[in-house]
């Protein structure tokens, strides 16, 4: 009777004794991947990626790692960021469920994103090693999302964020001076000089708008500027002259905003467009105006849609480099006008999109159409 007991208990030590084995060894198999995946990452860290670009490059320690989905949204200086990445054939997650993990990563009003992961395992040490490797991607990707973001925080601390806005009105105003130069020196006939002649004094009163501005500035009483009830044709009409352009309009609308505001709007894009349209052989660029009213008692909104070339043959800007500060699609750009025009509408209460295509970039401006 004792020896059947005893001869039991060995069994039983036995197998509690391969069973600690056998788990000691896969455990030590997945500590192994979990290293390896871990020194990759931080491989990563160092290779000096786009931020967007750092969800592709990790995913395949990610998957290794057991997770079946990964969906990057939200915003990235105005440009709509939606990144998934699946393991193929993964069944669609369900994203409130315990296998799921959510962050979300911000930084100011210009990054706002939401990461989402799905994993094959609620529980056990697969999943904690998993959930450690993703602990450290997001850390990866909140840093570069820091670095760029800390790294435009310094730059418009070094040059202060009036003195970035008013270094592009000035040389928005001297383009203005350079065009109206050349429309003199072009002039061969008594003729051309009286209508460059008549074309300088329509724009001069504007033109001395902007220099009075300019000086306010730089000085120790700024001019305070309102919002107030503007007619968007004058407005646009008068900017487009300063830039040296004609342009078509349709409809009619009206806007509640700043005129300064406006004016720096309008300034930044047809300065960086007015190159291409000042062609001889270019079309007029044809800007549609219309006021949407809305059916659910929210304010009013104008709308102004219009599509312009690219500046330069060849010149091309990513999607979400668009309205990213200090990057430029022209040789010798500071790469802050749509940055500065879409800024300065946010101020105002209404944003600007643009939409790249392989002809060029479509634009929507929308803003108050009344006082509120």
């Amino acid at each position: 009777m004792v020896s059947a007991v005893l001869t039991s208990l060995s069994l039983v030590f036995v197998a509690a004794g391969l069973t600690l084995l056998l788990t000691s060894m896969a455990l030590s198999r997945r500590a192994r991947h979990y290293r390896r995946g871990m020194q990759t990452l931080l491989q990563l860290g160092g290779q000096r990626l786009e931020p967007l670009d750092i969800p592709a490059a990790a995913w395949p320690v990610l998957a290794e790692a057991g997770w079946q989905w990964l969906v990057l949204s939200g915003s990235w200086f105005g440009h709509p960021v939606n990144i998934e990445l699946a393991k193929p054939q993964s069944r669609q997650p369900s994203w409130g469920s315990p296998s799921g993990l959510s962050v979300e990563i911000a930084s100011g009003s210009d990054v706002l994103l939401s990461l989402r992961l799905v994993h094959s395992a609620n529980r056990g040490e697969e999943r904690m090693f998993a959930e450690q490797l993703a602990r450290v991607f997001v850390l990866l990707l909140e840093s570069g999302l820091r670095s760029r973001t800390e790294a435009l925080s310094a730059a418009l601390a070094e040059r202060a964020r009036l003195s970035l806005y008013l270094q592009h009105d000035m040389r928005n105003l001297a383009q203005w001076v350079g065009w109206v130069c050349s429309d003199f020196v072009a002039c061969t006939e008594s003729s051309a000089l009286l209508a460059a002649a008549r074309r300088l004094q329509d724009n001069a009163p504007l033109a001395q708008e902007r220099a009075h501005r300019l000086i306010a500035a730089l000085g120790k009483h700024p001019i305070s500027d309102n919002p107030r009830q503007i007619d968007l044709r004058v407005a646009i009409t008068k900017a487009a002259h300063l830039a040296g352009i004609e342009v078509t309009m349709s409809g009619q609308a009206q806007a509640w905003i700043a005129r300064g505001l406006l004016a720096r709007v309008f300034d930044n894009l047809f300065s960086n467009l007015a190159p291409n349209w000042r062609e001889a052989m270019a079309d007029r660029p044809v800007l549609q105006l219309r006021t949407v009213e809305s059916a659910d008692g929210t304010p009013a909104v104008t709308e102004i849609d219009f599509f312009s070339p690219w500046p330069e043959p060849g010149v091309r800007i990513a999607a979400d480099k668009l309205f990213e500060p200090f990057a430029s699609g022209r040789p010798g750009g500071l790469g802050l006008g749509l940055y500065q025009a879409r800024k300065s509408l946010n101020e105002a209460g209404g944003e600007l999109r643009a939409e790249p295509s392989e002809a060029g970039l479509s634009f929507l401006l929308r803003m108050p159409a009344r006082a509120p």
